[in-house]
C-alpha cells in the first residue's frame, strides 16, 4: 500500500528519532526540520513507528500517493506571501503605486 507521509513544519523540532527509525525515508533539512526523502524508502512498519516515535507528533501517516511533503502552517504561508509581496514593492512598488 502507498503511503502519504506528511511533517508538519511548526510542530518539528529535529530530534532525528524519526532518522533513527527510518533512515531511507527521513532526513533533516538544512534548518533542522525533519524531510521526506522517499516515502518508500523504508517498509510501512518502519515508517509508522517513526511517526509514533516522534515526540512533538510532526509526523502524520496514512494511505495515499507516495509523495511525501512538509506543510508549513497558516502562519508561516502568510508570511511567505507578505515576504513576496515585499519584493516585489521593492521592485517597482505595488500596481496601485503605478501611474503609468
Amino acid at each position: 500500500m502507498a503511503l502519504r507521509i506528511v511533517i508538519d513544519t511548526d510542530r518539528c523540532v529535529g530530534s532525528g528519532n524519526c532518522l533513527y527509525w527510518a533512515p531511507a525515508t527521513f532526513d533533516l533539512g538544512d534548518d533542522g526540520i525533519a524531510v521526506v526523502l522517499d516515502p518508500e524508502g523504508d517498509d510501512e512498519e518502519r515508517i509508522r513507528v517513526a511517526e509514533e516515535g516522534c515526540p512533538t507528533r510532526a509526523i502524520t501517516v496514512g494511505p495515499g500517493e507516495p509523495a511525501g511533503r512538509s506543510v508549513a502552517s497558516e502562519a508561516q504561508q502568510r508570511q511567505q506571501e507578505h515576504g513576496q509581496q515585499a519584493k516585489i514593492e521593492d521592485q517597482g512598488g505595488s500596481h496601485a503605486d503605478r501611474t503609468d
